[in-house]
């Protein structure tokens, strides 16, 4: 999306033009007056898109079929496939139709005033010219489109669904917008177990609203906060079932696993979820969707974790590192980070030692700590595997433990666990900076939470639904007036090094859905038992 076309588009427009040798720009197509066309769609008509036209706008704005397919298209003469998002519309086109130009290229508008209007030199588009245009790159009167205009492989049905949504494209209005109000949404635990820390973020997301609905709201919008309740869960996927059910505009704050149905059922409605809450996510960064993440995954805390090891000396005879995590999607990604940073680095490949989940041995991992003689071990869990592996007895007398690297959300703060951590070498890696730009962050969020008379509990959450709250609001006022969920996803990816208060600097892009690929460590002092930074914040590769 956006106004600019993707590098990979424009490579491949490069490929093609070099071809030829051609710069031209992409000159509109006349139409025959093979049939009146009914005028364009007013806008009061495209308040609410047929489901033809809303299956049109997914290929429009996205470059996918409503199964979830990708078009493909491919380039005049040089024969260069495009997929997906690379051949979507709106790449060239702009999000709103009106036609773009670059590098010597120019995209014509495709409104409806464009397309449809009655007065139209050549006459108005119809249902089949439009169809020829799209599929085999012929204008009216057999005239060849220019060779950058993709060929794509669209059946009839599909084609149809097209020109549905190009008679509303720049007029079109999603759910739940309207002049005054905006319908914003978030799943929450407010019962059960995690109870207090899903009211504690839903404290702090009402009260960001407030403040800038007290500020005049944005674009004169008020900011309305639905919760649905996610009950004894951390997953949230009914409730944001529950939530898509209500239509609501946008999902911010919210808990989130990752499920895949409803993963499908949001990049199905074109709802954008802003700064999921849970530990670690995501696994990956899925680089395309509706999911954006502010902090680093499991694998990249993983990543970090071997980039700090590998500047240090390696100790006489020690082996490979040894990566202890549990069984399934996120342990797995653990082990990947692990594995690829290894690579980068020149290092040997990490063994791996999984777990079930909830069934963690951790004399059995100790002991096999003891026999391979690890560099380090990574430890990653979804419980008191840490507390385990801290409290197990040493199988060595005479050799001390490796060195242990852990996500810092695993780490109990009590005097007896930090004595231990401390006896461990144990490093905390968080996915959040450490340093004192952070420290000030925090003191302005106490100062934000005072402010509107929010108890301090629960900080993790508290901090990261405050910064979810930010980063929607910075991308609602850059998406404009005219606010569809394509332009606020196109304004979320436009987002470079948006500081938003707790946590680190966030930068979107169009292949990109994590907003920070890092992170920064810390230790116990043995003498104190203070944790303490041991390292800057550390980038890596995304």
């Amino acid at each position: 999306m956006g106004h600019l076309v993707t590098k990979r588009r424009r490579r491949a427009l490069a490929a093609a033009l070099s071809a030829l040798g051609l710069a031209a720009a992409l000159k509109g197509a006349a139409a025959v007056r093979d049939a009146p066309a009914p005028a364009p769609a007013g806008p009061a008509s495209c308040a609410e898109l047929s489901p033809a036209a809303l299956r049109g706008r997914r290929i429009f704005h996205h470059g996918a079929l409503a199964s979830g397919e990708p078009v493909e298209g491919r380039l005049g003469a040089s024969g260069a496939a495009l997929h997906g998002k690379a051949a979507a519309c709106a790449g060239c086109h702009g999000r709103s139709g009106d036609g773009t130009s670059e590098g010597g290229v120019a995209a014509p508008p495709l409104t409806p005033e464009q397309l449809f209007a009655a007065d139209r030199a050549g006459g108005a588009y119809t249902a089949e010219t439009l169809a020829i245009a799209v599929r085999d790159g012929r204008a009216p009167a057999a005239r060849e489109l220019h060779l950058v205009m993709p060929r794509y492989r669209l059946d009839r049905a599909h084609l149809d669904d097209l020109h549905a949504y190009l008679r509303c494209v720049g007029r079109d209005a999603d759910p739940d917008v309207s002049p005054e109000a905006l319908r914003l949404g978030a799943a929450l635990p407010l019962t059960g177990r995690f109870a207090a820390a899903g009211a504690a973020a839903r404290d702090v997301l009402a009260a960001a609203f407030a403040e800038v609905n007290a500020q005049g709201g944005v674009f004169r919008r008020r900011l309305e906060l639905v919760v649905a309740d996610s009950e004894d869960t951390l997953d949230g996927a009914a409730a944001t079932s529950r939530l898509l059910d209500q239509r609501v505009f946008a999902l911010v704050g919210s808990v989130w696993s990752g499920d895949g149905d409803a993963a499908a059922r949001l990049a199905a409605d074109e709802v954008p979820l802003v700064g999921p809450l849970g530990s670690g996510l995501p696994a990956s960064d899925p680089g395309d969707g509706v999911v954006f993440h502010l902090q680093p995954g499991l694998d990249t805390l993983a990543r970090v974790a071997v980039a700090h090891l590998a500047a240090a000396p390696a100790p006489t005879g020690a082996g490979a590192l040894l990566v202890v995590h549990p069984a399934g999607p996120r342990g797995d990604a653990f082990l990947r980070g692990a594995r690829s940073e290894a690579l980068r680095r020149g290092l040997p490949a990490p063994v791996s030692f999984p777990f079930e989940p909830g069934r963690f041995d951790a004399a059995a991992a100790a002991d096999a700590a003891a026999r391979l003689r690890p560099r380090a071990v990574l430890l990653a869990g979804e419980g008191d595997e840490l507390s385990r592996w801290l409290a197990a007895p040493s199988p060595s007398a005479t050799r001390p433990r490796p060195a242990l690297y852990a996500p810092a959300f695993l780490m109990r703060r009590d005097p007896g666990s930090l004595r231990l951590a401390a006896a461990a070498r144990l490093l905390l890696v968080h996915a959040s900076p450490t340093d004192e730009a952070e420290r000030l962050d925090l003191l302005s969020l106490s100062s934000f939470l005072e402010r509107h008379r929010v108890p301090p509990r629960h900080t993790a959450f508290q901090a990261s639904a405050y910064a979810a709250a930010r980063v929607l609001v910075e991308a609602l006022k850059r998406a404009g007036a005219h606010l569809t969920r394509p332009g606020l996803v196109a304004a979320l990816e436009e987002l470079r090094g948006f500081d938003p208060g707790p946590g680190p600097a966030i930068t979107f892009g169009r292949n990109r859905r994590v907003g920070a690929y890092g992170a920064s460590l810390t230790g116990v002092d043995p003498a104190s038992n203070d944790v303490s930074p041991v390292s800057a914040w550390v980038e890596v590769v995304p």
